[in-house]
């Protein structure tokens, strides 16, 4: 399975937690836009991420996964009740 990771690293600036999560946000839709924008051809795309510092920090951001994982981390999510298919 191949793996890209993309950082945006803030230092010296002190952001309030909404000013956290609103930049999160914006940094969601721009590596979404940024997939569409260089033709990845996704199979079956599953999103995951948050803002959420308190809920779960190692997750703060947007993780695309797609293939056969995504199909099975889509799936445990469907038992947990969140997945909602399309």
């Amino acid at each position: 399975m191949a793996r890209s990771e993309f950082r945006f690293v803030v230092d010296g600036v002190e952001l309030t937690s909404e000013q956290q999560s609103l930049i999160a946000g914006e940094i969601q839709k721009a590596g979404l836009n940024a997939l569409a924008v260089a033709g990845t051809r996704l199979t079956n795309p599953l999103s995951v991420g948050h803002a959420n510092l308190k809920l779960r920090p190692e997750w703060y951001g947007l993780w695309v996964i797609d293939g056969p994982f995504a199909d099975d981390l889509g799936k445990k999510i469907n038992d947990l009740g969140f997945w909602v298919q399309r």
